[in-house]
């Protein structure tokens, strides 16, 4: 029998399941992300919580995005993504969502495409349709912010290759909007401008029972692609190189907190940076 994933006609829909989403921290949430996407021949959605943490983009300096030593005081880790953007709180009160569309989609609306501005909105569609059926009024806000009335619920973020592309974002629902700002406000220090740096934004809940947004966005899904969505967990390739990436960089002080350009060499570059 050919693995979930590999299944002509079906999706892949990773949903969190008794806290162990959590229970594999930041490092390893972040590492399995790019682990998904490098193993992806179909359509995969990943709905998923994290510890309390930072997550900085791929082209950021951590000491400008984030205050630094409050986190290390505290042991609220920093890590960095492989995808670009700006800086992200992760924690109580949020769920981030993930969609990863292989090259070899072609056909319905949630597709491949190599267009930044297209990937943000083809792949955020049926995240606003699913907070829509939950009684959200949201919107895409060019080219990678979810809004609502009273602020920003979910910064996007994106990478694509040859291969596909990853589309994820945070979803804001009952966080400490103060701690939000006080994690993720940027400094107003200059820096080189090789370097991307966050914007100031308010913040908002979007006050949503998250059991109904994760089987909204699952129906939504399915929809938006023409394919069955079948709940999944990870393979066993996608956790072993999920634990090789968190070795070699995950867990990588210099990788999290150091200069992203020192990497340059030993990460596959991006169509999207």
């Amino acid at each position: 029998m050919m693995e979930l994933g590999r299944v002509a006609g079906v999706a892949r829909a990773l949903i969190p399941r008794s806290g162990n989403e959590v229970g594999r921290g930041p490092t390893a949430n972040l590492a399995l992300e790019e682990a998904l996407f490098l193993k992806n021949e179909g359509l995969v959605l990943r709905v998923w919580e994290n510890e309390e943490s930072v997550i900085i983009g791929r082209g950021q300096l951590a000491n400008f995005e984030t205050d630094v030593d409050y986190c290390q005081a505290h042991r609220i880790p920093i890590v960095r993504r492989f995808t670009a953007g700006g800086a992200v709180y992760n924690g109580p009160g949020n769920v981030n969502w993930s969609v990863f569309v292989a090259r070899s989609m072609t056909s319905g609306r949630l597709r491949y495409d190599s267009s930044p501005h297209s990937i943000f909105r083809v792949a955020s569609r049926p995240i606003l349709l699913a907070l829509a059926a939950s009684g959200v009024a949201a919107w895409l806000d060019p080219p990678n912010r979810i809004l609502t009335s009273e602020g920003k619920i979910s910064g996007i973020a994106a990478y694509v290759s040859r291969k596909g592309f990853l589309c994820h974002g945070t979803l804001l629902v009952a966080a400490d909007l103060e701690k939000v700002r006080a994690l993720t406000t940027p400094s107003a220090q200059a820096i080189e401008r090789k370097y991307t740096r966050s914007r100031d934004t308010k913040t908002a809940n979007a006050g949503l029972d998250v059991d109904s947004f994760i089987r909204n966005v699952v129906s939504t899904v399915a929809d938006e692609s023409g394919l069955a969505v079948e709940t999944s967990a990870p393979e066993a390739e996608e956790l072993e190189l999920m634990r090789e990436l968190v070795a070699t960089r995950y867990s990588d002080v210099a990788w999290n907190l150091g200069d992203p350009f020192a990497w340059r060499d030993r990460v596959a570059p991006a169509v999207v940076r």
